[in-house]
């Protein structure tokens, strides 16, 4: 026993590069397991920080809403039962101009401030400010100011000097409390449009004539404390207000299903990779070994001994690749997220890694059953190999009549096709995502028959090209079991890559072709934007029209049938299309003219599929007047909210949520006039009233590089799972090298010269790598027929678009890489020596 572990344990340390193979391939399966399986709760504790940015340790938020009877509200100095704190705030916005280097202020060039209003007792124990000055022995009442660092360095403020802010149009001096740290609620970055400040609060409601009132309240509750039993109580006392938690797991779980959800997938598409890596690579193994195992079997070693040395030389990748897994998948998460944590909306968040015993003991164990699953085939087969045969080494490595494969092929495809389709929408995703691998089950099982069919196809070019040699390697790849798994490790991948870019593109195409929809410039938002200022708009030079839209993006309770409605427009039928495109299944104009004649409904094909929605359909809508039937008269296609949107008429809009003033405005400017000095000016002119806005490319260019930095990471991980499986691919010429030593021996004794050894070998390379690439093609469109059903299952509801010169990449692709791998056996066939390879030694 002793003397045949030590002979595995020299082998293992002398073919390094195997050992790297197989340790590499369980390594990456387990890093990318640990890393998918982290990744949520490092998300999730990021996206919860950038949430509570503003709300800091708030449990609860109370405001008002569409049915409150003032946007502000007087705090009941009452107690209620497991309430730690009320913290209330009033904020508004603010300005500040920037003086110019001769210290006079200008009239234009102002920088955007975010003035809220706190007790400063309160707002440390709800949002602890961190100071890097701050006034000793000043209480914080009156005309002070706490400053951003970002600001303060920016402007030269130090605490103790003076400050000018203009709110409501007028000059207010302040006087610099405090300076804060870039954390919390003041942590904005440099290129932050509006800037946070806070002041007392008692000055901000004196400045918006609020005496005694606040426009939100943040409560902080008792440890251990039901949260559903404070709620109501704090409804008993603010009747019509919301009271709300800041953000639900519902929204974080929305966050994250489109980046965890893709992320497992790649994971299980490595994980197939590796799976045959490891099981090709122990057929090299135990080929190899075949004369030394027969010695030891018949001088007494048995069976179960042999079979237990060689499971234990799996174990001991297993066990390596799991503790180097565990260390890799750190990085990998921490990679991922550093990718994620550079969001272009709101700028680099903070983040921390979370991960535990699950993911580390998880990923572990994957590793080692990886690794031993894998390596049990070749193990086996060798246990049962008869003495004679390993001594004599007398397995050739040609296939055996599979004929199961192909029907269950077929069964399993059909199914894979059927799944996506007839799902139910609460079963949609995990569903269609079983579809998507029973499919590419299918495309592995049907390889070996695609191979026959190109062959058959290919043989006679074959023959034109190589002669009699073409005819040769069309044989030895119909027998070769080895350069099938190369086929089936290159389908893979390829199918992979080719997936993955095609969905990058195609949601590059959709977000443009959204975007080519808004016939507008740019998007401007006023607060109470009353009809007065869409006629200052106007007035703005360069500006050639605008369109009021009413948007309401507050997710809306479908009552008959359950849905939550993300988006719902009040349109104006008489202008709509001259800003947005519009295409409905019915004539456009028709559908607009009779929206605006009752309580109608344009519903989003997206929605019209989740509901099952027909044209006659009644919906009901619980809305700030209550609830209201709205009867569909026809569907349109959109990706605004993921096609969780509606339309209305702006009448009903107004009357039915109670919301008078338009949310935004879409603004088109006149031909050559830039949409960013036109920007740049209506920002100056509305400065007083808080107004935001950008300019459509602005917004694309934000949108593309959100959607860029999700499609890297899975970008990376494709491109990860083919080197792998081109790892895989040289193994496996290494294998049928190995194995058809003797029968190229027996060619070169009958006169195969070297040069034709060599053709013969890159022949088969070339036809085999043009077959992977082909069926890579044939998986990787496969797979795409049914992608679009896990995205809308997952709320996203993209075309796929196919590019065709992806479709030349993964040929030539292929090729190139089967011809790369077979260079070293090609060569080391044509110096092979006959007497050697023939002889048994």
């Amino acid at each position: 026993m002793g003397i045949i572990i030590k002979y595995i344990l020299k082998n293992v340390w002398e073919k390094k590069f195997r050992t790297f193979l197989i340790v590499i391939s369980v390594t990456c399966s387990a890093a990318l397991f640990f890393a998918s399986s982290g990744i949520a709760g490092t998300l999730t504790s990021m996206y919860e920080d950038q949430m509570r940015m503003t709300t800091g340790k708030a449990d609860l938020i109370i405001r008002a809403n569409e049915r409150s009877p003032s946007s502000t509200f007087r705090l009941d100095p009452g107690e209620v039962q497991g309430v730690e704190l009320i913290a209330g705030e009033i904020s508004m916005a603010a300005s500040y101009r920037i003086p110019d280097s001769n210290g006079r202020v200008g009239q234009t060039d102002s920088r955007r401030l975010h003035l809220r209003g706190f007790h400063l007792d309160e707002l440390q124990e709800l949002n602890p400010v961190m100071f890097s000055e701050v006034g000793t022995g000043w209480e914080f009442a009156g005309n002070w100011v706490i400053l951003s660092q970002i600001f303060a360095e920016e402007q030269g403020y130090k605490t103790g000097d003076s400050i000018h802010i203009e709110i409501n149009g007028a000059s207010r001096r302040f006087t610099v409390w405090g300076i804060a740290y870039p954390a919390g609620l003041f942590r904005d970055s440099p290129q932050s449009e509006q800037l946070t400040a806070v002041i007392p609060r008692e000055t901000a409601a004196a400045y918006q004539g609020l005496r005694g009132q606040v426009s939100r309240a943040y409560v902080l509750l008792e440890p251990g404390v039901e949260e559903a039993e404070v709620q109501q109580a704090l409804r008993q006392i603010y009747r019509r207000y919301e009271i709300e938690p800041p953000f639900t797991q519902a929204d974080l779980s929305a966050m994250l299903g489109v980046i965890v959800m893709p992320l497992y997938l790649m994971t299980s598409m490595v994980l197939m990779i590796s799976v045959f890596i490891i099981y090709s690579t122990f057929k090299v193994i135990t080929v190899e070994r075949l004369p030394v195992i027969g010695t030891f079997r018949s001088i007494g070693a048995t069976r179960r001994m042999t079979d237990w040395v060689l499971m234990g030389e799996s174990l001991a990748y297993g066990l390596l690749g799991g503790v180097l897994g565990n260390v890799a998948g750190i990085g990998v998460l921490y990679l991922i997220a550093s990718v994620l944590a550079a969001d272009p909306w709101s700028g680099q968040m903070d983040f921390s890694l979370e991960f535990g015993a699950f993911q580390m003991t998880g990923a572990f164990l994957l590793a080692v059953v990886v690794s031993l699953i894998s390596s049990w085939i070749p193990i086996r087969r060798v246990s049962k190999t008869p003495i004679k045969e390993l001594v004599l080494n007398l397995m050739e490595g040609s296939s055996r009549k599979k004929n199961w494969k192909t029907p269950v092929a077929v069964m399993i495809g059909v199914a894979g096709w059927i799944l996506p389709r007839a799902a139910p929408h609460n079963w949609a995703l995990p569903l269609s995502t079983l579809g998507i691998f029973m499919t590419m089950t299918a495309v592995i099982f049907v390889v070996p028959l695609m191979t026959k069919i190109f062959l058959k196809l290919f043989e006679r070019l074959m023959e034109v090209l190589f002669g009699n040699l073409g005819l040769l390697a069309a044989k030895n790849l119909k027998d070769n079991t080895n350069i099938l798994n190369n086929i089936t490790l290159l389908t893979i991948g390829i199918s992979v890559l080719l997936m993955i870019n095609t969905i990058s593109y195609s949601v590059g195409v959709e977000v443009l072709n959204a975007y080519r929809d808004w016939k507008f410039d740019i998007m401007v938002s006023v607060y109470q934007a009353e009809r007065s200022v869409e006629q200052s708009l106007r007035a703005v030079p360069g500006v050639k029209g605008t369109y009021a839209a009413r948007e309401y993006r507050t997710a809306i309770q479908v009552k008959d049938p359950e849905y939550t409605l993300r988006h719902l427009q009040g349109v104006n039928p008489a202008s709509y299309q001259e800003y947005m495109a519009f295409r409905p299944d019915g004539d456009p104009q028709e559908l607009l003219e009779k929206l605006s004649q009752g309580r109608y409904i344009l519903v989003a094909d997206m929605m019209r599929h989740i509901l099952q929605l027909e044209v006659g359909d009644r919906i009901s809508m619980d809305l700030p007047s209550g609830l209201q039937a709205y009867e569909v008269i026809g569907f349109y296609d959109s990706l605004m909210m993921n096609g969780s949107n509606a339309m209305i008429d702006e009448r009903y809009y107004r009357l039915d949520l109670q919301e008078p003033y338009p949310e935004r405005f879409y603004v088109r400017v006149d031909e050559g006039a830039d949409p960013d000095l036109v920007l740049a000016d209506i920002r100056s002119r509305f400065r007083q009233r808080g107004v935001w806005g950008e300019t459509i490319r602005q917004l694309e260019a934000m949108n593309d590089k959100y959607n860029e930095q999700l499609f890297t990471i899975l970008k990376a991980f494709s491109v990860l799972a083919m080197i792998i499986g081109v790892f895989g691919v040289f193994n496996n010429y290494m294998i049928s090298f190995i194995q058809r030593k003797r029968a190229l021996a027996i060619m070169k004794s009958v006169g195969m010269s070297k040069t034709q050894s060599v053709i013969m070998i890159m022949a088969e390379a070339l036809v085999g790598g043009c077959i992977a690439g082909l069926t890579g093609i044939f998986g990787g469109i496969t797979i795409l027929m049914g992608i679009p059903y896990i995205l809308e299952a997952g709320g996203i509801p993209i075309n796929i678009h196919f590019a065709t010169n992806y479709f030349g990449i993964a040929l030539a692709g292929g090729i190139f890489i089967a011809l790369t791998a077979s260079l070293s056996p090609a060569l080391r066939g044509s110096k092979l020596n006959v007497v050697d390879a023939i002889k048994y030694e």
